[in-house]
């Protein structure tokens, strides 16, 4: 994501990436964090981009999960200017079963970073998710949170699936909903041995675009 602050920041726009709590450089692990921490976590960080930016509203910017908890805080929430999710996670519960049945899968092939543990946590690409997060998480339906947000949504897919766009046929209705598909080649979602992600060029360019047009006060 550094990429696209950067290209947001020469557009003139103040940019805050964050770590949510128990994950990168944050402190603690995710031993007892739900995903409603998270939505905190994201409600902080607005507070935080307000301050020390001196603006009025900020737009948020999600990615996968990162859409799927952003929406949830965007939700009546009078310091967000708008929402853009990017390749977003549609349903929190048919998320944690693909997770789940490709770590088992993994488990099953000997794999020691892809487990899931005797009380249920789970561990996949370095990232560990106990219990309590997945029950948290498994309530989160876009679908449903999209329709309680009220300041413009867009909707920016590397590629097409029938979630994605059974999403962006219920949003169309909306005079201020943005969709845009940025075909991007190859997998670029694929996480290697060390974390790392290549990210896709014609996305950060088609999000960069967008809010230029859109201007920094928008």
């Amino acid at each position: 994501m550094r990429r696209l602050a950067v290209n947001l920041s020469q557009l003139g726009y103040s940019v805050l990436r964050f770590d949510y709590r128990g994950t990168g450089d944050s402190a603690g692990d995710l031993t007892g964090v739900t995903a409603d921490d998270w939505v905190e976590d994201v409600e902080y960080a607005i507070q935080e981009a307000v301050d020390m930016a001196a603006v009025p509203k900020v737009a948020l910017i999600g990615l996968r999960l990162g859409a799927l908890v952003a929406a949830k805080a965007a939700k009546n929430n009078n310091q967000v200017s708008r929402l853009l999710m990017w390749d977003p996670i549609v349903d929190g519960s048919s998320y944690l079963h693909d997770i789940r049945s490709t770590v088992l899968e993994a488990q099953n092939q000997g794999s020691r970073s892809r487990i899931l543990e005797p009380d249920g946590t789970l561990h996949f690409n370095g990232f560990s998710m106990p219990v309590p997060f997945q029950e948290t998480l498994s309530n989160l339906r876009l679908n449903d949170l999209a329709t309680t947000v009220s300041v413009p949504i867009a909707q920016i897919v590397s590629h097409e699936t029938e979630a994605f766009t059974s999403l962006s046929y219920q949003l169309s209705e909306r005079t201020d909903f943005y969709y845009e598909l940025a075909p991007a080649p190859h997998d670029w979602n694929y996480v290697d041995h060390v974390g790392g992600i290549l990210w896709p060029k014609p996305v950060i360019d088609a999000i960069a675009t967008y809010f230029d047009r859109r201007g920094v006060n928008a």
